[in-house]
């Protein structure tokens, strides 16, 4: 054998010693790769939301967490829940089923994972109630004429916070209308008071959980009254007040004068005037803050003078807190400590007033010890081990909220981990700093963990040949019944290849465009999503997708539409109803308290459009929510299709009765586009979605041939003492299909024989009922019809009677009348063609002659047989027998018939 040469062996040791390296470096990349698959830190996708209901009613909490492998289980006032009389459990669905003492309280949702255990805010679930009216004597209220009057309800105690109706004129108020202000404070503002507004008011509280309604035992009586000359006073609020309000809330401070000549008011915060500021506006007298924040805490002053008087002036103050729910932060979301050395967490803590802090380890509280010091933004624990090891979370609560955040510990036999560590900085300043090629090797000693079970695969290196997932199948409902969250559910179609990872959902409402979407992120393995937080009867875009190896996949999108919440009955007492809510007022204010929420108007339905002419069209709308206030006007704006500009407003200043409005002068063969803007006290709505596309005609000379054959009226009814609905149908193959532009509808009393004395209302072509709204109770009138274009009116309709309801039948009942005008929907379908309170007026006069003289003939012998009977008596005397002898009563009858 040869020899080995010294330069041999040291190129075959160098060759070992370099494969060596290499294996251990593959099995260190390999190890760190599995350990980095092997734990995580789980995630609060959804958490339960604290909520009211009533004695005996049914409460759902929800718990969403990633990884979905997760185990979840629930807390009641800090103990664990295992089977409780009236709870089920399901995973992260937790039902009340009847809500009482025992199961009321502070639920806490707990998620379970290798890597630990963490716990959810708390979600105080409480019972709903409404305390009693205190007793109070009746206060008589001034106002001199053309002031505003205030009228003050003290509500009682009620969870959640009761809203308030009050008793006007024989009538209950649940929103402001006309001269009358309903404050979010309870207060009822009477602006410009006149004689007219005379008169004792009453306040109720309704309970939106409970529904249960309240009537104060008081009432207060205003009197208004005429006064030459008198100094400013300021009579409401009568004294100082402090002001607590959540951050993001809008304000309403308010100040009402009186004097004459009526004062002029002013606003100023902390000395200087609040007419700088963006976010302030006045409504009336009082101020309105939008969206407050922390800077808009301080003094307000508010001042009222008309130069009468020796002072001049007179001033109230208002001290304005915003309080601010916790926000909760770590400095650090992963630490990995090696034994014996000490880990240091960081909270930071924002809110108003100062949070309470509590420090939990695998959702069980940390207490002060020798190895664990605590102080409320700090967490520090001495010579670590691996009984060390979890999840520690921060969870902060003041009274307007509560917020949590956490951190994951991994503890080490001799090394740390600087890739899963946020920061170095992270370490404790007396931990040692360990050599990064020392690190390498200490990294190589970790075994590795099992991946857990039930995630997705990482993605393959080379995923050049994965595809993009096909958008979802949305099997939601667009309607639900539900107010405030709305259930999404869905199915995966084709995955491209590779397994879904996650699904993004975004989810905003339709009113702007520009609004900012609400993103959630769901686990690939589950196919159903909570949006909670929404607003009632309001519509909502949702677009989700699914994501894999691949990128973001194709987007599926939908539209869905909230409930409203039901409008309950307005009881007195267990025995007096005393009002039922009209159908076509606004919503019920919500649980989350609307009466904060004073805006704008919300944008209108989408509207219709109609041809009134060749160059003229109708545009219809349907109103939504009033922002809290009566909505003063309407606006209509167009825009020309295919052509640049923007929107052009082509008229304004509608009056609210009105919902149609006819737009002319109108281009001809041009395509138009119509949109609608609601108007109140606080501003303009956003602009209702567009109309769909119109075209105007292109021909000028057409000539129209006069409707010859009018519309047949097919149903009237009384709906109160001042309105009939009728209905009426028209066949445009009785004209030879020639077009009509619309209806009128002509009316008079049925007692009259003047043709003058018709009234004509009009409505356009393709309606096909209406509502005569201000006539005259228990009256009959006369109901025809024509249809009409621009060539002439058809003949007139068939004729109807229809008679108002009484007026003393609804207070007879207890019950007060219905308003004047209905809410401006369809009429319902009727089977019959003729309702119960229409007659034809041909039968009418036979039936009324044969009923006179059948009266007149009962009435005859009704009066005359008991003469009869006298007589017949009489004459019986003469017998001595004392027997009745009917000759003599029929003799009787016969003499005074003939």
């Amino acid at each position: 054998m040869c020899p080995e040469s010294p330069t041999a062996v040291y190129g075959i040791t160098m060759i070992l010693r370099i494969t060596a390296v290499t294996a251990i470096c593959c099995c260190l990349l390999s190890d760190v790769r599995c350990q980095d698959q092997s734990i995580q830190v789980p995630q609060f996708l959804v958490q339960p939301l604290s909520t009211f209901q009533k004695y005996g009613g049914s409460v759902t909490l929800s718990c969403m967490v990633e990884p979905a492998s997760a185990a979840i289980s629930w807390r009641l006032n800090g103990d664990e829940l295992g089977e409780f009389p009236g709870i089920l459990i399901s995973g992260g669905t937790l039902v009340i089923t009847g809500l009482n003492n025992d199961t009321a309280g502070r639920y806490q949702c707990i998620a379970r994972s290798p890597a630990g255990a963490m716990a959810s805010v708390p979600a105080i679930v409480t019972l709903a109630n409404l305390q009693d009216f205190k007793f109070d004597t009746q206060h008589v209220i001034e106002v001199d004429e053309g002031n505003t009057a205030v009228i003050a309800c003290n509500l009682p105690e009620s969870h959640p916070k009761a809203q308030v109706r009050y008793s006007v004129k024989q009538e209950w108020l649940e929103t402001s209308r006309d001269n009358y202000l309903i404050m979010p404070s309870g207060n009822l503002q009477i602006v410009n008071a006149t004689q007219e507004d005379e008169g004792t008011y009453k306040c109720a509280a309704y309970n939106p959980v409970t529904q249960e309604v309240k009537t104060s035992v008081s009432s207060d009586r205003l009197r208004v009254r005429r006064s030459t000359a008198e100094a400013a006073r300021i009579i409401y609020p009568p004294v100082a007040q402090t002001i607590i309000v959540t951050k993001g809330q809008s304000l309403i401070l308010e100040c009402v004068a009186s004097g004459m000549p009526p004062p002029r008011v002013s606003w100023a915060k902390d000395g200087a005037d609040v007419s700088d500021h963006n976010k302030t506006r006045f409504l009336l007298t009082n101020l309105l803050i939008e969206s407050t924040s922390d800077e808009d805490s301080g003094m307000y002053t508010c001042t009222a003078t008309n130069g009468i008087g020796d002072s001049g002036s007179a001033f109230i103050f208002y001290n304005v807190q915003v309080f601010e729910p916790p926000e909760v932060n770590m400095e650090s979301s992963q630490q990995i400590i090696t034994w014996g050395q000490s880990a240091k967490f960081t909270c930071n803590v924002k809110g108003n007033p100062q949070p309470s802090v509590v420090w939990l380890k695998n959702a069980v509280a940390l207490l002060p010890s020798s190895r664990h010091k605590i102080s409320r933004r700090i967490l520090r624990v001495n010579s670590v081990g691996p009984e060390d090891d979890g999840i520690y979370q921060c969870v902060a609560e003041n009274e307007v909220g509560s917020a949590q955040a956490l951190t994951f510990l991994m503890t080490t036999r001799t090394g740390t981990f600087p890739n899963l560590a946020s920061e170095r900085d992270a370490l404790p300043p007396t931990a040692p700093l360990i050599p990064d090629d020392k690190q390498l090797l200490l990294k190589a000693q970790l075994k590795p963990r099992p991946p857990t079970p039930g995630l997705p695969a990482p993605c393959p290196p080379d995923n050049a040949n994965i595809l993009q997932s096909e958008a979802p199948i949305i099997l939601s409902s667009p309607r639900t019944s539900k107010t405030d969250f709305y259930e999404l559910t869905w199915k995966p179609r084709r995955n491209g290849g590779a397994p879904i990872l996650f699904y993004t959902v975004k989810h905003r409402k339709v009113v702007n465009a520009t609004d900012d979407w609400t993103v959630s992120r769901v686990p690939g393995t589950q196919h159903r999503q909570i949006l909670t937080k929404l607003d009632p009867g309001s519509l909502y875009e949702v677009e989700m997708a699914a994501y894999n190896c691949g990128g973001e996949g194709q987007t599926a999108m939908m539209t869905f539409r909230t409930g409203r919440r039901p409008k309950p009955e307005i009881i007195a007492s267990k025995e007096v109803q005393i009002q039922k809510d009209d159908p076509g007022t606004s919503t019920v204010s919500s649980i989350q308290s609307d009466n904060n929420r004073l805006s704008p108007p919300e944008a209108p339905d989408r509207p219709t459009i109609s041809m009134a002419s060749e160059t003229s069209v109708f545009v219809t709308w349907i109103p939504r929510g009033n922002g809290g206030f009566p909505i003063q006007s309407f606006r209509v704006e167009y825009k020309k299709m295919k052509q640049p500009g923007d929107w052009i407003l082509a008229t304004s200043d509608i009056p609210p009765s009105r919902l149609s409005v006819e737009i002319s002068e109108l281009e001809k063969g041009t395509a138009y586009k119509f949109r609608v803007r609601a108007l109140n006290i606080l501003g303009e709505s956003q602009p209702s979605a567009p109309s769909r596309p119109y075209m105007v005609s292109g021909y000028s000379n057409r000539n129209y041939e006069r409707p010859v054959t009018g519309p047949y009226i097919t149903f009237t009814e009384a709906i109160n003492e001042t309105t009939i609905m009728l209905k009426w149908m028209y066949t445009p193959a009785s004209n030879n299909n020639t077009p009509i532009h619309g209806f009128y509808i002509y009316y008079r009393p049925t007692d009259s024989d003047n043709d003058s004395d018709y009234k004509k209302d009009m409505v356009e072509g393709d309606r096909y009922w209406h509502f005569l709204t201000d006539l005259q109770p228990e009256t009959s009138y006369d109901i025809k019809m024509q249809c009409y274009n621009k060539g002439g009116e058809s003949e007139f309709s068939n004729v109807m009677i229809c008679e108002t309801k009484a007026l003393l039948a609804a207070r007879k009942s207890g019950r007060q009348p219905l308003p004047a005008a209905p809410s401006p929907q369809p009429p319902p379908n009727r089977n019959g063609p003729l309702g119960t309170a229409t007659l034809a007026r041909s039968s009418d006069l036979p039936y009324l002659i044969v009923g006179v003289v059948l009266g007149s003939i009962v009435l005859l012998i009704v009066a005359f047989t008991p003469i009869c009977l006298w007589r017949a008596l009489s004459k019986q005397s003469k017998y001595p027998q004392g027997r009745f002898q009917p000759a003599a009563f029929l003799e009787c009858c016969f003499c005074w018939c003939t």
